[in-house]
């Protein structure tokens, strides 16, 4: 599924959740918080929101709109500008989803929008409208109380289920449903602005500066209101806090005077979920559970005050703040049928035929190997090295090591499912529960182990050649790690699309990571032919056709390249004739001849970074 936004925008914070690929929900993080302040301050020709609109607010006053939500859906005038609400509240969404980019990864332009349920189309459309500015495409409104039901009352198939939602944020929004089998019915909804936190944080402001916030002089008002507004939720869990206003200095507040301050708030509350029972034509014994959500909800005695009024006290759900964005991300279907493919039975290990298959092309890089090392002259004319006093050359078949090491690598890549199976057989990776995300691991052991065993290669080269005198360790490290270094590199990138897409590709990862067998078997035969007459030497029954067996070399290492780089049979035949011609001209050559194991490894290579290509487009 394409990442997702599920955004609550309220008349004091907005809250996000981003659903991933996988369908994994990822709460979004603002200011160090959870929540991101609906606020925005209005300055010359920017506009800035959250935590930067209150700290602008200090010094500019006249700039600072507390809440666009409230503002209606006209214009409002900020210091000497009139500005768009929507383009206001389109400011925040653009930090919402700034965000999720920034998590993601990638640009998240889908969005669901999670509204209360007393709103008509123009509002809806007003909101619409805001996150279209904001670059977001709205797929899906959802109302606040019946996601929030979603998630602390899940439809159990109970025909007639009524609940009661009591949503108190900023204000209060009280809404009577009823559940059925084919989803849930709002019954009334009443709601009351005056009734929420933004009332609570007034009467408190009043009771510990004696006057109200609208009096204030501006160069105090939004500090104090935001001093207020972060003193609430930590009075939760502390029995008082102390903190500075600009008009008395510090001060210490007990939670008993927030309780203070809220108690005519919540009783109105209490009153008004009465009201809303009326208003569906229901009493209280018709309904089977009341509810308290939204960031008031978790204020000590908040619903004994409601009960006090209502007659019932509602229950609380865990992280109440959120229940309603969390509601709606849970229950959407592409997430839920994201998770549901993600998640599911360990990995298997490939068939038997593939894991024989797997090991061809480390049979080859064991028989070039040993040839490599069986097959070198060691007694030759130019100087090399230094063995009691006398000066000679070695002659190898470098071509046979780089190919070697290449097809360690290709072996280890195309074994990439076994490792992750193995990884897979005891214990998940936590929180992340797809193939393609397990396969990652995989490949990433064998990114690491190509490199680590063609340096292993290296250094028992060295000690079979310095045993004889010679220093050879930069030759061996040049021709062995060297040219799969791009190899590994792209199957590292591999490795890290795997992780970030989840989703197997529509051939599996197997047939991804498989290599062309008729590429290794050719390429093999080519560079082992081409070895006979510049190391070994031709028998002395086949003295003149030296040439021939490099030839013929190249040819071979010609097709394998083809072979390697496209699947087409046509197009092979056609691409290995120019090749044939470069190298059955480079394999007779001294210099040409050591190349030709490098050209094999970036054909390899290139192969590599059309898998890569082949996942990019995929995941388009």
């Amino acid at each position: 599924m394409t990442p997702l936004l599920v955004i609550d925008y309220g008349a004091a914070l907005t809250r996000a959740i981003m659903i991933g690929s996988d369908g994994v929900l990822n709460p979004l993080q603002f200011d160090g918080g959870w929540e991101l302040s609906s606020a925005v301050h209005v300055g010359a020709g920017d506009l800035a929101v959250g935590a930067q609109a209150w700290q602008r607010a200090a010094d500019d006053p006249d700039g600072f709109v507390l809440s666009p939500l409230r503002a209606g859906s006209g214009q409002v005038s900020a210091g000497t500008v009139t500005v768009e609400t929507a383009d206001l509240a389109a400011a925040t969404l653009q930090q919402v989803a700034a965000e999720a980019a920034r998590v993601a990864g990638e640009p998240v332009t889908q969005a669901h929008l999670v509204v209360p349920a007393g709103w008509g189309p123009r509002r809806r459309t007003w909101l619409r409208h805001a996150a279209r500015t904001a670059g977001l495409q709205v797929t899906r409104v959802i109302d606040a109380p019946v996601a929030a039901a979603c998630r602390v009352a899940p439809t159990t198939g109970t025909e007639g289920r009524v609940l009661l939602i009591v949503d108190v944020g900023a204000g209060c929004e009280v809404s009577v449903l009823q559940q059925n089998a084919h989803g849930t019915e709002v019954l009334a909804t009443l709601d009351d602005p005056d009734a929420g936190g933004d009332r609570i944080a007034a009467l408190l402001s009043t009771m510990l500066t004696g006057t109200t916030v609208d009096d204030l002089p501006e160069h105090q008002r939004w500090t104090t209101l935001a001093m207020i507004r972060t003193v609430l939720p930590t009075l939760i869990q502390q029995p008082a806090v102390t903190m500075a206003l600009p008009t008395t200095g510090p001060v210490v507040v007990a939670s008993v005077q927030a309780a203070q301050s809220a108690q005519p708030v919540l009783e109105r509350v209490g009153e008004l979920a009465a009201q809303a029972i009326t208003a569906a034509d229901l009493t209280l014994a018709d309904v089977h559970a009341v509810y308290l959500i939204g960031g008031v909800a978790a204020l000590p005695g908040a619903p004994e005050l409601i009960a006090a009024k209502l007659g019932i006290a509602p229950q609380v759900p865990p992280a109440p703040a959120s229940a309603a964005v969390a509601g709606a991300a849970e229950t959407d279907p592409g997430a839920a049928a994201a998770r549901a493919t993600n998640t599911g039975e360990p990995l298997r290990l490939p068939p038997l035929r593939r894991i024989v298959l797997f090991g061809i092309p480390g049979l080859l890089a064991l028989l070039l190997y040993a040839h490599f090392l069986l097959g070198s002259d060691l007694y030759g004319t130019a100087p090399f090295g230094r063995y009691r006093g006398e000066i000679y050359e070695l002659i190898a078949g470098w071509p046979e090591l780089t190919l070697a090491c290449v097809f360690v690598q290709i072996c280890l890549l195309q074994a990439a499912g076994v490792f992750a199976a193995l990884l897979d057989h005891n214990e998940r990776v936590p929180g992340r529960t797809g193939s393609s995300s397990r396969i990652s691991a995989g490949i990433g052991i064998a990114v690491i182990a190509g490199p680590a065993i063609a340096y292993l290669m290296v250094l028992i080269a060295n000690a079979y050649f310095n045993g004889y005198g010679t220093a050879v360790t930069d030759w061996t490290t040049r021709w062995a790690v060297l040219p799969i270094l791009p190899i590994a590199g792209c199957a590292a990138l591999i490795a890290a699309i795997a992780w970030r897409r989840r989703t197997p590709p529509a051939d599996g990862w197997d047939t991804i990571l498989s290599f062309p067998i008729i590429s290794m078997i050719t390429a093999s035969l080519g560079v082992f032919s081409a070895t006979v007459p510049s190391v070994m030497g031709t028998p002395y029954w086949l003295y003149g056709w030296g040439p021939a067996f490099s030839y013929v070399g190249g040819l071979l290492l010609a097709v394998g390249i083809a072979c390697a780089l496209v699947r087409h049979p046509l197009i092979r035949l056609f691409l290995s004739l120019p090749l044939a011609i470069v190298l059955m001209t480079l394999a007779p050559t001294f210099y040409g001849y050591r190349a030709l194991g490098a050209l094999y490894a970036a054909a390899v290579a290139a192969w590599c970074i059309r898998r890569l290509w082949t996942l990019l487009a995929g995941n388009r």
